[in-house]
């Protein structure tokens, strides 16, 4: 009974030994699992960074388009003002330049 008893220590001792083995396995697993994961998370944390920055750059760049034409917007209608002012003054000037003619007309036909 004593060499079975042997035996069995023997095993269980290599069993304890083989588990510690295998947890210390199994934590070096998880360290390089845990690794990756920072790395994967750092990368994925500087890429949302820069998309929020071109997302910031996007909004402020048509910020700025928007502006511009919403002024070229009022330029626009300002150069139409002027252009019914001037119309409306040469519609004027013709019929006083006209009606000068048409006095010069007759005077020359008395």
């Amino acid at each position: 009974m004593k060499t079975i008893s042997k035996i069995q220590i023997t095993l269980a001792m290599i069993l304890v030994a083989s588990s510690a083995v295998a947890q210390a396995k199994d934590v070096s697993a998880q360290q390089a699992g845990v690794e990756y994961a920072r790395q994967e998370f750092e990368k994925a944390d500087v890429t949302h960074k820069a998309n929020l920055k071109d997302v910031a750059d996007s909004e402020s760049l048509l910020a700025q388009r928007k502006k511009a034409y919403e002024e070229q917007i009022k330029q626009l209608l300002n150069d139409r003002k002027k252009a019914e002012l001037s119309k409306q003054h040469l519609q004027e000037a013709n019929a006083k330049y006209s009606k000068a003619q048409a006095i010069l007309d007759q005077a020359w036909k008395e």
